[in-house]
């Protein structure tokens, strides 16, 4: 260190290396508070961790029971859509729904505190990690300030000014000291610096969570409401008759298939423009399934071991069995075209709530008999996304997935004013000539 040309030794009191070593400990000091090495006075915030982590674990406790209650209700009605189509048996599935959904929304609420409790715990760890990247780079700081002073003269004339040569030798090694300690420093602000940039990354990842938590909630509410008047409505229409209820089902299934010939026959004369070229390829894997348990129920064309489409009448998609509130996932990146409800007019026995996706690739998917919708018109999903919850809206005569796809070309979206029932029902139609088979495009079995 530079002595002052006007102040004597006497005054001054201490020798160079005295000096420089008291700055020397002042910048180790730092260096160990940013390292965490000095005692902190945080037992209030070290219990509020640990409750939070206790608060976590109580909650995946949770979240467990949940979902072996949630398998138990699943098996249950998947007994139950093996037996015969009674009213019994009807209520008995409605009642068991009930209280699936239940447990659903039970589960989905657990989450999102969950969610919440791992923002609340990475918003501590960030907080903490900021103020130890402030006291890094403090000690990073005076240790250059230090490396400067002792810097100011060449090393060889410190090296002479000491007054001995074991000072000398100690002033060496004291330089030696900051170098390493800025060394440390400075990895450490690094370490640091990356243990942050780790933390906020996964704290966006918990936020983005938590929106689709929420979302899925909503959406699971709406479910709940619609078991309920679905309910409501079998027993007002039956009145508890099991006599009136197998009339009821099969009056549907007329309807059912009466509405299936009216659209086919009025899609046969859209004759709209197709380019084949805009068709991608048929390739397993070029969609992914809109479940995540696959049962198919019904296959695309005329019978259920059909894989053509029927010249006089077709199933313009394929079914899949799923439980009423089972999340059904969007099979392809996309953009919503549409959405609706054909329940809305009386009589209309059509797609009930349904989705339509419109994709890059020259394709359009549908989604019909749905319970709830999660999506609406103009929005971006992305291949996997939960769109809506299955159901047993519209011609349904029991809870299932009805999957179309369609060359984009040959879909039209607008009011069925010809048909004798849905004429203020806004649904899609589609040229016959744009009815592609969902299975040539999804995975393999």
């Amino acid at each position: 260190m530079r002595r002052s040309k006007n102040a004597p030794i006497m005054q001054i009191n201490r020798s160079p290396k005295y000096i420089f070593n008291v700055s020397l400990a002042a910048a180790l000091a730092i260096a160990c508070a940013a390292s965490g090495f000095l005692a902190r006075p945080e037992t209030s915030h070290a219990q509020t961790a640990a409750q939070i982590r206790q608060n976590i674990e109580n909650t995946n406790e949770r979240i467990l029971e949940l979902q072996k209650e949630i398998d138990q209700y699943a098996k249950l009605l998947e007994t139950n859509s093996k037996q015969a189509q009674t009213l019994q048996s009807e209520l008995v599935r409605l009642e068991t729904t009930r209280k699936k959904l239940e447990s659903d929304l039970k589960l989905t609420t657990s989450r999102i505190d969950k969610a919440n409790l791992t923002l609340e715990s990475l918003s501590d760890e960030i907080a903490e990690t900021e103020v130890r990247v402030n006291r890094s780079s403090q000690a990073v700081a005076q240790s250059i300030r230090n490396m400067e002073m002792a810097e100011s003269q060449s090393v060889i004339q410190q090296f002479l000014n000491q007054q001995s040569l074991s000072e000398a030798w100690d002033y060496v090694s004291s330089v030696r000291t900051v170098q390493s300690s800025l060394t440390t420093s400075l990895s450490q602000l690094s370490e640091l610096r990356d243990k942050l940039s780790s933390q906020q990354i996964a704290a966006q990842k918990e936020r983005a969570n938590l929106l689709t938590l929420q979302k899925n909630l909503n959406g699971q509410k709406e479910v709940v409401e619609t078991n309920k008047s679905e309910q409501t409505k079998l027993l007002a229409n039956t009145k508890n008759s099991a006599s009136a209820y197998q009339s009821q089902l099969q009056a549907k299934i007329a309807e059912k298939e009466r509405f299936e010939q009216e659209l086919f026959d009025f899609e046969s004369r859209l004759k709209l423009v197709i380019d084949p070229n805009s068709i991608p390829d048929k390739k397993s894997g070029v969609l992914s399934w809109p479940l995540s348990s696959v049962t198919i129920t019904q296959r695309f064309g005329k019978t259920s071991d059909s894989g053509r489409l029927y010249t006089t009448g077709t199933h313009n998609g394929v079914d899949f069995r799923a439980a009423v509130g089972t999340p059904v996932k969007a099979v392809l990146t996309g953009t919503v075209w549409a959405t609706g409800n054909t329940d809305i007019e009386r009589g209309c026995y059509s797609y009930g709530r349904w989705i339509l996706i419109k994709h890059s690739n020259g394709l359009t998917s549908l989604y019909a008999h749905l319970s709830g919708i999660s999506v609406q018109a103009g929005e971006t999903v992305v291949i996997g996304d939960t769109i809506g919850y299955s159901g047993n809206t519209g011609y349904s005569t029991g809870p299932h997935l009805h999957l179309g796809l369609f060359a984009t070309q040959g879909v039209q979206v607008q009011k069925y004013v010809t048909s004798r029932f849905c004429k203020n029902t806004v649904i899609p139609m589609v040229d016959v000539k744009a009815y592609l088979d969902p299975l040539a495009y999804l995975p393999a079995n």
